[in-house]
């Protein structure tokens, strides 16, 4: 595979602004990755598919190759927080590795077959395929972060209420550290986390999630963070910081393996991946540490936003018309 970069020439607005406008991408990925437990594939995929003209799988593979460098620098912040639950986080890697190079594999072959080139609506079966399951999957997380990212909020702040009502009645007990206090309250303290017991239940449920977040990585090209950290949150119980933490471990080795799968298969534009890398690596480390002081349902919150957002641009722009 030649290393050069003659692929930003492609870009609508020519070179130097492919380069500046993938650097600012990375870095804006790179910040809501971080502060979203997410790989940020749902953002990398659609832009490099739609304005590189690249195909579903090397979209895909550009899209994993950033994830790496900008996750290794979001976890360095989360490692000094002790924020990382590493129990869950690398049982959930026993089935999330093996289950992402094998869908990298049979993903980056089937796109060469006669069967998968053949054109449906004007658009090739394995980009039709990857367009119509991306956008449904995406929309159906949307809805559900949202609904339960609204529930959050309304508990936070009648909780709120409750404890102003509760200062005025009693204002001895008013402290400047009520509002950390209120917010802990909603959230899981490390020594709670820290108990997570290895149930046949838990192991089967980490285990299977990592299945779907190997596959979902090698496919989408996001991470596999929009399964990992409503898992970590609803069912372990998890801060959504420690949720994000831990996701961004299991975002970190799988798509470092999966970029490997893909190079190999001469899927993976590397001069994409080290522009949008740079990037990325500063954007991750603003987000991580924005994340670390983040309110409980915020990031659901931003999580249902984004995903509606792309979820819009595909429907509107890229999905054939039947």
């Amino acid at each position: 595979m030649d290393f050069n970069f003659q692929i930003y020439y492609d870009f609508v607005w020519g070179f130097w602004p492919g380069i500046i406008v993938v650097f600012g991408v990375g870095f804006f990925v790179g910040y809501i990755a971080s502060f979203l437990g997410v790989g940020g594939g749902f953002i990398y995929t659609p832009f490099f598919h739609s304005f590189f003209h690249l195909s579903a799988v090397q979209a895909v593979a550009v899209s994993l190759a950033q994830m790496p460098v900008s996750s290794l620098s979001g976890l360095f912040v989360y490692y000094k927080n002790n924020k990382i639950r590493w129990k869950q986080g690398f049982l959930l890697l026993c089935t999330s590795i093996p289950t992402a190079q094998y869908t990298a594999y049979k993903f980056g072959r089937f796109e060469d077959t006669e069967f998968g080139k053949q054109l449906y609506y004007g658009v090739p079966l394995s980009e039709l395929i990857y367009l119509i399951v991306f956008t449904v999957f995406l929309g159906i997380l949307a809805i559900y972060n949202l609904i339960t990212a609204l529930k959050r909020r309304k508990k936070y702040y009648q909780s709120l209420e409750v404890q102003a009502q509760s200062l005025n009645s009693n204002p001895s007990v008013l402290t400047k550290d009520s509002e950390t206090k209120l917010i802990s309250a909603h959230s899981p303290n490390i020594d709670q986390v820290s108990s997570f017991s290895y149930s046949r239940k838990s192991i089967f449920i980490v285990l299977l999630t990592g299945i779907f977040f190997g596959l979902f990585s090698s496919f989408f090209g996001i991470g596999g963070g929009f399964l990992a950290v409503p898992l970590f949150v609803y069912y372990f119980r998890m801060s959504p910081v420690e949720a994000v933490a831990t996701s961004f471990l299991g975002i970190f080795l799988t798509s470092f393996g999966t970029s490997i799968m893909f190079y190999m298969q001469g899927k993976l534009h590397l001069e994409l991946a080290l522009i949008g890398s740079l990037g990325g690596f500063f954007g991750a480390r603003i987000g991580s540490l924005k994340a670390i002081n983040a309110k409980p349902y915020s990031i659901l919150l931003v999580t249902a936003t984004f995903q509606f957002l792309v979820v819009i641009w595909y429907v509107i722009g890229k999905l054939p018309k039947f």
